[in-house]
């Protein structure tokens, strides 16, 4: 054979295969709001038009993606996993990944801050709180104690909390000055939390440790770091969110929703789904993902009623918004 003719076969087989890895998908419009769903069981992110309340389109990425976070720019989803070695970034529009982010194994969790400038990634590999600015670099890194999983960012005050799930403390980090100022004692095995600002409280929940399920809200004073009530929500309350003067906890051991007062009395409560461990609110309504039936729940928040039920991908992990005409 030629050495040219070999030459050019080469060059042809060699732009064949990297083609073949430039993978696009279906591009979702930019003029939609809607839902996207992090599935875990089959790896994939399905989209649902938030007006019409359809499922628009299924991402077969093909990586272990446990959760995501939709930059400012109202285009770019950016998806982490513990056992992925890079933050991957998409564009919405275009259907295709544009960008990736080199973090090493162990993001668990990642929060966009209000000033919307700066990412705080939950490493778990390091034990500690990564903060990239939006153009991929790492600015700043920040000890927490092991297993860091839950983070929530306060309202009225430049501070982060951070919830170990396998030590009982809680890290607070200054935002401001970004460093490490306290800790606190809370509950074994602890996951999902809600910040009441107003009250200086800090709901929290979790799985419990060992043969011993957790069937409690723990709601803690921000000042002192005291225990000052527990609240039951059997069993294992995971996820919590506040609306219109109501605070809804998520229990996925039971598949039950509970709505509640700030005072932590029970309204009302309901099984929505199956293994829910994830919900959010949007147009007035709550989100919730089933995690073993595969779908999303639209419920309305003043009886709990199931308006809908989507189908998505398998084992649905996570769910984040845009809002159409959100765009920067």
């Amino acid at each position: 054979m030629p050495i040219l003719f070999r030459t050019i076969l080469i060059i042809f087989a060699v732009v064949a295969l990297s083609s073949c890895s430039k993978h696009t998908y279906p591009p979702i419009r930019e003029d939609l709001s809607i839902a996207a769903t992090v599935n875990i069981k089959d790896m994939t992110v399905s989209f649902i038009n938030l007006d019409n309340q359809e499922k628009l389109q299924n991402w077969e990425l093909g990586k272990p993606y446990t959760g995501a976070v939709i930059l400012p720019d109202g285009d770019t989803i950016l998806l982490y996993g513990k056992q992925v070695e890079t933050v991957d970034l998409y564009s919405l529009k275009a259907g295709k990944q544009i960008n990736s982010w080199k973090t090493g194994k162990g993001i668990v969790n990642a929060k966009l801050l209000h000033s919307n400038s700066y990412i705080a990634f939950a490493d778990q590999n390091l034990g500690k709180v990564r903060f990239f600015n939006l153009a991929g670099e790492e600015k700043e890194q920040i000890s927490t104690e092991k297993n860091p999983l839950t983070i929530l960012e306060s309202k009225k005050e430049p501070m982060l909390y951070v919830l170990s799930f396998s030590k009982e403390r809680l890290t607070v980090i200054d935002l401001k000055n970004m460093k490490k100022i306290s800790t606190f004692h809370i509950h074994p095995a602890a996951a999902g939390a809600w910040l009441n600002d107003s009250r200086n409280e800090l709901w929290i929940g979790g799985h419990g440790a060992g043969a011993t399920v957790e069937k409690d809200i723990h709601v803690y004073d921000l000042k002192t770091g005291d225990l000052i009530k527990k609240i039951p929500a059997p069993t294992m309350p995971v996820n919590f969110l506040e609306f219109k003067q109501n605070v809804f906890a998520l229990s996925h051991g039971s598949s039950m929703l509970y709505k509640l007062n700030e005072d932590g009395k029970i309204i009302d409560s309901k099984v929505i789904g199956a293994n829910p461990f994830e919900m959010t609110v949007v147009h007035n309504y709550l989100l919730i993902a089933g995690y073993d039936s595969d779908d999303i729940h639209i419920v309305d928040p003043k009886n709990l009623n199931i308006i809908k039920t989507i189908p998505v991908g398998k084992g649905p992990f996570q769910i984040v918004l845009r809002e159409a005409g959100a765009h920067k």
